[in-house]
């Protein structure tokens, strides 16, 4: 396992990070049916292969996938990084209105009160006194960041947590926070099909020594392989609502893994690897989380550290994504 320190923080994480999104269930991820004794075997196998970081968020399930944690971990929570967020949450009606999910509906809110009771709501149902890593999961355009991130120092302090991430924002945002006190880690969506983050916020952490911890690389399983395309998910499923599992654009995913084919026989991998390591490949300071729910891809996602991309393969992967992300441009509503 390869480990990088978390910006400044001082903690030393693995590169891959579980995401446990999909543990949490609910209308968001209908097939997920996992037991606190399965859970507590991924996070074995995770210390096996010496994973030691894993992501969630009170929304997740509703405090479905934090619980599970929670009880899955007991005995070796001193063994991860664990990081949670705050900023959406269903116990009253303050703030703006996000959605509405599995009976409840979900506002968005980082004035300080708020992220403290959203703190204290974590704490309970991981069964731990204190938070690794804090991430505002959405940004608020309403509260000013120094409300916000006066209450997270204030937190990080009292030793409640240990340090401050942001999600979903912009380098201009980063710039404000950062303005005020350190950030560890920014955590954004990024893919080989929408790599817009390469142009400018990459460079931005890794001029102001953050972390860029990366979320849905394999694109909710889009990227895993052809075997993954044509599926149909239930209403409300998460992954229902990327474009790479429309069928009208079944005819450029399948010509874009008909080039990536010769490369995974190069390489001896997956083609989950080979996207994961193209991930990887773009910066020292990048982190590859990625939703994790069986031991057997706990075990091939790790692989991908040892790949190391040719330059000219680099180039071929770009040039058959574009094409790619081309067409469903021209196919969004």
């Amino acid at each position: 396992m390869n480990y990088m320190q978390l910006g400044k923080s001082g903690l030393e994480v693995s590169k891959v990070a579980i995401g446990a999104f999909g543990l949490g269930g609910g209308q968001m991820w209908s097939d997920t049916h996992m037991d606190e004794k399965q859970a507590a075997s991924l996070f074995d196998a995770a210390l096996d292969v010496g994973v030691n970081f894993i992501d969630t968020a009170p929304v997740y399930g509703l405090g479905a996938s934090e619980e599970l944690l929670g009880k899955a971990l007991a005995g070796k929570r001193k063994s991860f990084f664990l990081q949670t967020k705050c900023a959406l949450n269903w116990r009253d009606s303050e703030g703006r209105l996000e959605y509405e999910r599995d009976g409840k509906r979900v506002f968005r809110n980082l004035q300080a009160s708020s992220v403290r009771a959203d703190l204290e709501g974590c704490l309970k149902r991981l069964q731990t006194d204190y938070i690794d890593i804090f991430i505002t999961h959405r940004q608020s355009d309403v509260t000013p960041v120094e409300e916000t991130m006066g209450e997270l120092l204030r937190l990080r302090d009292e030793g409640k947590i240990r340090a401050i991430g942001i999600s979903q924002a912009s380098p201009e945002i980063l710039q404000k926070y950062s303005s005020l006190g350190q950030v560890a880690l920014v955590q954004e969506k990024m893919s080989l099909l929408s790599p817009d983050a390469r142009e400018r916020y990459i460079p931005l952490c890794e001029q102001m020594g953050v972390a860029f911890q990366v979320y849905s690389s394999l694109e909710a399983s889009a990227l895993t392989g052809p075997q993954a395309l044509g599926r149909e998910f239930p209403a409300g499923d998460y992954r229902g609502k990327h474009i790479w599992f429309a069928k009208d654009m079944r005819p450029y995913m399948d010509e874009m893994y008909a080039g990536l084919k010769p490369l995974c026989e190069k390489y001896n991998c997956s083609y989950a690897n080979l996207v994961q390591a193209w991930t990887l490949h773009l910066s020292p300071c990048m982190n590859l989380l990625t939703g994790i729910r069986h031991i057997e891809t706990l075990r091939d996602t790790v692989k991908a550290l040892e790949i190391e991309l040719a330059a000219e393969d680099i180039q071929k992967m770009q040039k058959d994504s574009e094409i790619v992300r081309s067409m469903a441009k021209k196919l969004a509503p």
